[in-house]
């Protein structure tokens, strides 16, 4: 089985190609543009492809939008399956937690517990993080972006590499996990 995974929920994105759960082709990117032509560039590479798997948050909306939108154009052309996969997996630990910025004034928080989300990422306000990781039962800790809380955490992107073999977290891909209602300016 041939599988192409995208992950595309920060800054820079990463995309593999995996031959019967093998690592066949690794590579990242920045922004979308490159994701479509790297995609387009692996897809003529590959002699048949079964499914895709796409990271699908929390972290950049745009990110998570265009890389299931690109995994679901394959999909159309080629008839492969697809799946989604929370982007707070693709680290290489099994027990951690996974933090990022949410926004006005609030961070998402996702707990690991052997390789599995404990429960779906949560918003938490900034000002009570400290507390929320000290309740958790994991303490390996890495964040999407810097935090101002947490300046001895480590920066750590979710790369593809390690949504390959998470399968009894695919879900049908639909959509990306949004944690709250989009925030939308009115005119004055």
């Amino acid at each position: 089985m041939t599988q192409l995974i995208i992950e595309n929920s920060g800054e820079r994105g990463s995309i593999v190609v995996a031959r019967d759960r093998s690592l066949v082709l690794e590579k990242s990117f920045q922004g979308s543009a490159e994701l479509a032509s790297l995609a387009d560039t692996t897809i003529k590479g590959i002699e048949r492809l079964d499914e895709i798997v796409v990271g699908i948050g929390p972290g950049s909306y745009t990110g998570l939008r265009v890389a299931v939108a690109t995994a679901l154009g394959i999909k159309l052309g080629l008839g492969c399956r697809t799946f989604g996969c929370p982007s707070v997996l693709g680290y290489p630990e099994e027990n951690y937690l996974v933090i990022g910025d949410a926004r006005r004034g609030a961070l998402f928080l996702g707990e690991i517990r052997a390789g599995k989300l404990a429960e779906l990422p949560r918003l938490v306000p900034r000002a009570e993080i400290v507390a929320e990781i000290s309740k958790a039962a994991v303490k390996r800790i890495f964040v999407t972006s810097p935090i101002a809380e947490l300046p001895e955490a480590e920066v750590v992107l979710p790369h593809a590499r390690y949504l390959l073999g998470r399968d009894e977290s695919y879900v049908e891909l639909q959509e990306p996990i949004y944690l709250k209602e989009p925030h939308i300016t009115h005119p004055k």
